[in-house]
């Protein structure tokens, strides 16, 4: 278990030179994503990337992160557009922002999120014979809510990774925080490393300090100072180096 605490030097979506790593669209069912692999003969681990609320596979910033970790790792990686996101979105605005805030605070949808996983999954590896059986996720935001959630519900995951995230302030989202808390206790021997923010408006830091606390397994947690869009590319360096150790990546 470490902490460890900076300031924030460089935007995580400022500076990138990324390089041409173009995504392959799988389907699960209904249920849209796109994988990210880099050139090579492999073999590669999977992760899965939880996006944030109001963004999805399309996002440039979700993108983004895709092509870091499929570069720095490396990796394939996968994002699929969580229920109600993307091109599941609904078409009413006030539908859409209400389903947003209902589904992270309705266990039936979790359980249909670990259903989606594992189906997107076995898709990706149908889709890249290079892809092995090291699975690790990756949660922003609200893919974090979910993550703490579901990750017991998917028994392939290994190292796990909750940015931005933690429990959300008491009084939003009332019953998301018993699913995250049910979630972390059940995470059994997994390591997990928290990013978290010091000021972080939908996740207060006392709030993460406290979910960070109910882990049962090896964990850490890296803390810079700013709010919830303020993580810098440090913070997802840090990740990667984390994921390489832990998937086995590390020559």
């Amino acid at each position: 278990m470490g902490v460890a605490m900076s300031t924030p030097r460089d935007s995580v979506w400022s500076n990138q030179r990324m390089p041409a790593i173009e995504p392959v669209r799988i389907t699960a069912g209904e249920v849209p994503g796109l994988l990210f692999a880099p050139a090579g003969d492999g073999p590669l681990p999977l992760v899965l990337l939880g996006h944030g609320a109001h963004l999805g596979k399309d996002d440039e910033h979700m993108q983004i992160l895709c092509r870091s970790f499929a570069r720095q790792l490396p990796a394939a990686v996968l994002v699929i557009d969580c229920p109600d996101h993307g091109e599941r979105r609904p078409v009413n605005d006030a539908d859409y922002l209400a389903a947003v805030e209902r589904n992270m605070a309705d266990a039936a949808v979790h359980h249909q999120l670990a259903r989606e996983w594992t189906d997107a999954a076995a898709a990706a590896r149908a889709t890249d014979a290079r892809i092995d059986d090291r699975t690790a996720y990756v949660g922003f935001s609200m893919g974090s809510i979910f993550g703490a959630s579901i990750v017991q519900d998917l028994p392939f995951v290994g190292p796990v990774v909750l940015a931005l995230g933690g429990f959300v302030a008491p009084q939003r989202l009332p019953g998301t925080n018993d699913l995250i808390e049910a979630g972390l206790r059940s995470l059994g021997d997994r390591e997990v490393l928290m990013v978290s923010m010091t000021h972080d408006e939908s996740f207060p830091f006392t709030e993460a300090v406290r979910a960070f606390g109910l882990i049962p397994g090896p964990k850490r947690m890296f803390v810079w100072e700013g709010g919830h869009i303020d993580i810098p590319g440090e913070a997802i360096r840090h990740a990667g180096q984390f994921l390489q150790r832990t998937l086995g990546l590390q020559p």
